[in-house]
């Protein structure tokens, strides 16, 4: 009877300890839940991560095709002008305009903004942005050639100047030949009383010879402003210019001028023959005027896929730049006598034929005119 408290405690203790393990039980199995919804958590923060890691992936494959493929030069610099990144047309301009010359052109323009910048007589639109972030701080570049579209801008203002120009012209050309023809005939009628007095005669021919002068003046005005009608057909280049400088070789041997052939005889363009002829002729006479006693002119044929021409070139005092720009309006022109019609009469010619003139100088001692004609 002794031992039976000693059985009860054993008994308490177990009854503590089941108590024990079935707390501790419920509290694993609590666990094990937390456990499975923070595991379950995790795989979806994981999913999550991937998820936007793949986005940004290809977000960043899409952003590194637009920049690798655009036509424009896009390209970011830092404040010290130390460039960060750039695409394959940003290498090629770096390339072509030297790195030097290509840093000096985005020095220049550092504030927001689009500007038109000249360089290496190339015109380049600069769209320039501000690049700020947590590392760096610099600019962002989009650099596009637009020389082409300078150009086609250019010649839109020169043909509005023709057009109204050309309209003037005539109406002026029309008014003057009337009282001409009346001045010519009254002229030619005094030159017959006045044939037995030698003086008077010779002054009546300067007058009929001055108005006649004017008259001709006024056919190339009359000639620039009327519509031009084709003929076109395939033409040698040879034969048209052989035919030019058989009537110009007189000359040309007056200022021994020395003339150098280089044209393809297989060389074709298509034109209207009559009015290709005065092209060259006029080209080729202005650079007979331009060049020195025993100077050289070379005329050149050419003939590509998409375009077949010639080019004249001499090596007179050149054409300054202000004057190129200014150089197929009509009355500009850089002769003493001159009115200024020819080249302009020659770029009306190649507008009809939708072909093109361009003039290279470099204003001192060479001239060089490209006459292209579309194949």
């Amino acid at each position: 009877m002794a031992e039976l408290p000693e059985k009860l405690d054993k008994s308490g203790e177990m009854e503590m300890l089941a108590q024990a393990f079935a707390a501790f039980s419920e509290a694993s199995a609590k666990l094990e839940q937390k456990y499975s919804i923070i595991e379950e958590e995790a795989k979806k923060l994981r999913e999550e991560v991937e998820e936007k890691n793949l986005q940004l992936s290809k977000l960043s494959s899409l952003l590194e095709s637009v920049l690798n493929n655009s036509n424009s030069c896009v390209l970011a610099a830092d404040d010290s002008g130390v460039i960060l990144v750039k695409n394959p047309v940003a290498e090629c301009f770096i390339t072509e305009l030297g790195t030097d010359a290509f840093t000096s052109m985005l020095n220049m323009h550092r504030e927001s903004g689009v500007f038109d910048h000249e360089e290496d007589g190339r015109t380049f639109r600069i769209s320039v942005g501000r690049l700020e972030n947590l590392e760096q701080k610099g600019y962002v570049y989009v650099i596009d050639d637009v020389t082409h579209i300078k150009q086609l801008e250019t010649e839109r203002q020169r043909d509005e100047k023709l057009v109204l120009m050309g309209e003037m012209a005539a109406n002026i050309a029309h008014e003057i030949r009337n009282p001409l023809g009346s001045i010519e005939l009254f002229a030619s009628l005094l030159e017959r009383d006045l044939k037995n007095d030698e003086s008077g005669t010779k002054l009546t021919r300067s007058i009929v010879k001055g108005v006649r002068t004017i008259n001709s003046i006024i056919s190339n005005i009359l000639l620039f402003t009327k519509e031009i009608k084709l003929e076109p057909q395939n033409r040698f280049v040879a034969d048209i210019v052989d035919d030019v400088v058989l009537y110009l070789q007189h000359l040309m041997k007056e200022k021994n001028i020395r003339f150098i052939n280089r044209i393809n005889e297989e060389h074709v363009v298509r034109c209207d023959t009559e009015l290709c002829k005065q092209v060259v002729m006029n080209i080729v006479h202005n650079a007979i005027e331009a060049v020195p006693e025993g100077g050289m002119i070379v005329i050149e044929s050419f003939s590509e896929p998409e375009r077949s021409g010639f080019t004249v070139t001499d090596n007179g005092s050149g054409i300054s730049e202000s004057m190129r720009k200014k150089l197929f309006i009509p009355f500009q022109t850089t002769k003493a006598k001159g009115t200024g019609l020819g080249l302009a009469i020659v770029y009306k010619i190649l507008k009809a034929h939708s072909g093109q003139i361009s003039v290279e100088s470099d204003g001192a001692t060479h001239t060089k005119f490209i006459v292209e004609f579309p194949v």
